[in-house]
């Protein structure tokens, strides 16, 4: 799937600027495009962590590692000093949260 507005291909691996890029894009333009996975509610749960920690950590975290292919899609770790969240992209408009814990 291509986003035509920022020319990434959004299932091809992206660097970690890209990523970044596009993840600020999608939260500035909706906070309402993120889903989160059972298992992200269970672990966000299990480590005390509320959705506003999330969407904290999603705005100012950074991206320090390259992706992980995991069942056919790239997840990326946003993290800030005391959190980090494994997102994918699900289309160009909407982030996908895979996981989160406390480090």
């Amino acid at each position: 799937m291509v986003d035509f507005k920022s020319s990434i291909d959004i299932l091809s691996r992206l660097n970690r600027v890209q990523a970044r890029k596009l993840l600020s894009e999608i939260l500035n333009a909706d906070t309402n495009a993120i889903s989160l996975s059972k298992h992200c509610r269970k672990e966000l749960a299990h480590d005390n962590l509320t959705t506003v920690d999330l969407l904290n950590v999603l705005k100012a975290g950074l991206i320090y590692t390259d992706p992980e292919l995991v069942n056919g899609t790239y997840r990326y770790r946003v993290e800030t000093e005391k959190i980090i969240v494994v997102i994918t992209f699900m289309h160009q408009n909407c982030i996908r949260c895979i996981t989160a814990w406390r480090k």
